[in-house]
């Protein structure tokens, strides 16, 4: 019996909690126009950012995926004092050994990389070069670089060479013409190498083409005097995402002074232009988000004027403030679900037909590859996206229901009975 009497009251509590949701649902129509008008403001507003912020989230992705395939890689093991310095004798030991050991990880490639500095001349003319030693197989696995030669083709032979179209413009050069390239040796001796020009590459980046020219790892290995060292250990992974967790494995293997950079280190750029445009946008979205909140106050601001003497109906009647606070706490509960809702199921039908598709940009795909950006973008859908307008949203609403209600508190029924 005792059993039967506690179960009682919490048998009262859910009958009463589904009363209030009861309620909430049959008073917001009866004023349908304001509900649907509230609720659009918030599929509005909830749609827009979703779409906005998934479309940042593919841009983010072709940004990071185009800079890291391009050229740098999505990492690179260096000494730690060649990212400032650059210098020939900053290399890294036994490469042949710390390669064997990287590709014993699954999922990891690696290409090496040496580079020194000469002057390249073709007949009577001159200009500063930086001469970079590949392993051309490699180097398709890690970047794309070598998909841009144009014209000829990559080298096959040990005194093979291909330079930047703006180079071989400077020098007055073409395929089969010979390059000398005259530098310093890592042990304070002349490098020198004469290699015949087998192709031409065009990255879009002039800097790039009037610098760079590439060869056989061997051939400036055996022209430098460096050994079995290289400069750079290019490292690509199915998913970038998935490079933290590499990380770890791969320091455990460097030798001293060798360090591990991410894309980040490498790209700092890439990382600026990421956190700006983020910013930027978090400010538009916070303003968008802002203004749709203020229309729900004004409409409970009208809820609670209107239904004025039935609230004080209530009071008179022995109503507690806080369950009519509470109901109407319910109604922009609902309201919310119902605009979310609709915004949502817009965005993500928006989303998955863009992300299928892709979204031209028109006439500057060329001005977007100087910013790794492919041809069309594709948003990608990611937790931030669908969850930062609706919860920002349930707060505002709910908040603004709250701010409104609290009126409630000083409303003497007498008062309110009277009110037109």
């Amino acid at each position: 019996m005792s059993e039967a009497v506690a179960a009682l009251p919490a048998r009262a509590n859910r009958r009463a909690r589904g009363f209030t949701w009861l309620m909430a649902w049959r008073n917001l129509w009866r004023n349908p126009r304001r509900t649907w008008l509230t609720a659009g403001g918030i599929a509005f507003a909830s749609s827009l950012v979703t779409m906005a912020m998934a479309l940042q989230a593919g841009t983010y992705q072709s940004m990071i995926t185009g800079s890291t395939g391009f050229y740098l890689g999505q990492a690179q093991i260096n000494h730690t004092d060649y990212e400032l310095e650059e210098k020939l004798e900053q290399t890294l030991p036994n490469a042949t050994e710390l390669m064997r050991q990287l590709d014993d990880i699954a999922g990891l490639r690696v290409a090496p990389r040496v580079q020194a500095f000469a002057l390249a001349s073709v007949g009577e003319r001159s200009f500063g070069a930086a001469v970079v030693g590949v392993d051309f197989a490699a180097e398709a696995q890690v970047v794309g670089f070598f998909d841009r030669v144009h014209v000829g083709v990559l080298p096959l032979a040990a005194d093979e060479v291909v330079v930047g179209e703006a180079m071989a413009r400077n020098l007055g050069a073409g395929i089969g013409d010979e390059l000398v390239l005259l530098g310093a040796a890592k042990e304070g001796g002349i490098g020198a190498l004469a290699l015949r020009i087998s192709g031409l590459f065009s990255s879009g980046q002039i800097e790039l083409d009037r610098t760079l020219v590439f060869t056989h790892l061997a051939t400036v290995q055996n022209g430098f005097a460096l050994g079995d060292e290289v400069h750079a250990l290019v490292l690509r992974v199915d998913e970038v995402e998935q490079l933290p967790a590499y990380q770890r494995q791969i320091e455990l293997l460097l030798p001293e002074r060798a360090v591990f950079r991410p894309w980040q280190q490498l790209l700092p750029e890439v990382v600026q232009g990421i956190e700006l445009d983020r910013i930027t946008a978090l400010l538009f979205y916070g303003a968008l988000l802002i203004l749709v909140t203020f229309s729900v106050v004004n409409t409970f601001i009208m809820v609670v004027f209107e239904r004025t003497r039935e609230f004080g109906m209530l009071l008179a009647l022995g109503t507690k403030p806080s369950l009519i606070m509470r109901l109407v706490q319910a109604e922009a509960f609902i309201m919310w679900i119902l605009g979310v809702s609709i915004g949502l199921l817009l965005s993500n039908v928006a989303v998955a037909w863009a992300a299928a598709v892709g979204i031209p940009l028109g006439g500057i795909e060329e001005t977007m590859q100087q910013y790794y950006m492919p041809s069309r973008l594709y948003p990608a859908i990611t937790f931030a996206s669908i969850s930062l307008a609706p919860v920002a949203l349930l707060l505002g609403t709910q908040l603004a229901a709250l701010l409104v209600t609290l009126r409630i508190h000083r409303l003497q029924p007498v008062t309110a009975l009277r009110a037109e």
